[in-house]
């Protein structure tokens, strides 16, 4: 193994948060972590690359190709580098120390035709063993990773950091936050037939994401809550960042993440930074930030919340009904999220991990 040396660039895609754009938890991960890039390790130079990523054009490859020639390391988003498999080739035979951070595998997404299911597993599969390293953002996305290209090699983990958060006084009558874009992927209909089931309590609850520019993309969802009875508690108010969003976060009593695929899911983490519990979808990287890491390590009755079939609304009914009555619950949820409130794990630990990397690699001898 030998150290790297000069600068890293971190490549990400042209609109990341900060730049213009709504927020998403790849974005944030990417600037919290050069936030809190350390000192004294290889320095980090993030370049945003514009382009239609994941299906760049011949222009969007060329201008990712010029961002990597003469670099001695470079750390590539997934979005970009996943899609730019022929690009990373070229890169590592010049001399480039490229290590592909994988946030969600492109294949992953939920509004995929077959046809560009396959497109983008074939591009990323090239592109994960044409890289020199292969980092992802969670155990679940690591272990995806590998299940899907076979022969990848050890995906390495660098999780998450939570920033520290006011604890949140919560609202009454109580209110339900699903923080998540307003795509199919993110689930929000089954949350809206769960609520249904439980119109005869009191409760709120609020769709705050980026709601996308296709109105097709959201037209499922659009038209459950224009037919749904409970519509007029359900408030849906867009991207929120900042001071909007604190507020947000200060009235919330249990958020809920209904989402078929998730990789880890930051607003877990965020909930619990505000002391907050949360419902997560089975079968995703959530239940891995849920539980603090694996599952069959902590019991159900030491969890700050609980995991619901994505495809059940009845569950996350029952679950949902169970929290607004039983107030041994809604207590030991609390008390649970407040235990995972003091252990957050700091940005500068994911920072570490990735400078780690960035730093050594096999010398090929």
């Amino acid at each position: 193994m030998r150290p790297a040396a000069g600068p890293a660039a971190f490549v990400v895609p042209a609109a990341i948060r900060g730049a213009g754009d709504t927020p998403s938890g790849g974005n944030t991960y990417n600037t919290e972590v050069v936030n809190a890039w350390p000192g004294g390790a290889l320095p980090v130079e993030t370049l945003p690359v514009a382009g239609s990523w994941p299906w760049p054009s011949e222009e969007d490859r060329r201008r990712f190709a010029q961002v990597l020639a003469g670099r001695g390391v470079a750390l590539v988003d997934g979005l970009i580098g996943s899609c730019c498999p022929r690009e990373i080739e070229d890169a590592v035979a010049a001399g480039t120390h490229v290590v592909l951070l994988v946030h969600l595998p492109l294949p992953a997404e939920t509004d995929l035709s077959p046809q560009q299911a396959q497109v983008l597993a074939d591009a990323e599969r090239a592109a994960v063993a044409a890289a020199s390293a292969v980092i992802a953002t969670s155990g679940w996305a690591a272990r995806d990773v590998e299940r899907r290209y076979p022969g990848a090699g050890p995906v390495g983990v660098a999780l998450p950091g939570t920033r520290p958060a006011a604890l949140a006084a919560g609202s009454e009558p109580p209110q339900f936050l699903v923080l998540a874009s307003l795509t199919p992927r993110k689930n929000h209909a089954v949350v809206v037939a769960a609520l249904e089931a439980l119109a005869d309590r009191d409760w709120r609850c609020q769709f705050a994401g980026p709601i996308p520019a296709d109105p097709a993309v959201s037209a499922d969802l659009r038209a459950a809550l224009r037919a749904s009875p409970v519509t007029d508690r359900i408030t849906v108010t867009g991207a929120l960042t900042d001071a909007a969003l604190a507020t947000v976060w200060a009235a919330t009593d249990l958020v809920l993440l209904p989402s078929l695929i998730e990789t880890f899911g930051l607003v877990v983490t965020e909930a619990f930074a505000h002391g907050i519990p949360v419902i997560v979808a089975g079968g995703s990287g959530a239940v891995e930030a849920l539980c603090g890491g694996d599952p069959a390590l902590l019991p159900e009755g030491e969890r700050p919340g609980a995991v619901a079939d994505p495809g059940d609304p009845h569950a996350w009914a029952r679950l949902v009904g169970r929290w607004l009555d039983e107030d041994d619950l809604r207590r030991r949820w609390r008390e649970q999220a407040l235990v995972r409130r003091e252990r957050g794990r700091a940005w500068s630990v994911t920072a570490q991990e990735l400078a780690s990397a960035l730093m050594i690699w096999p010398d090929g001898s």
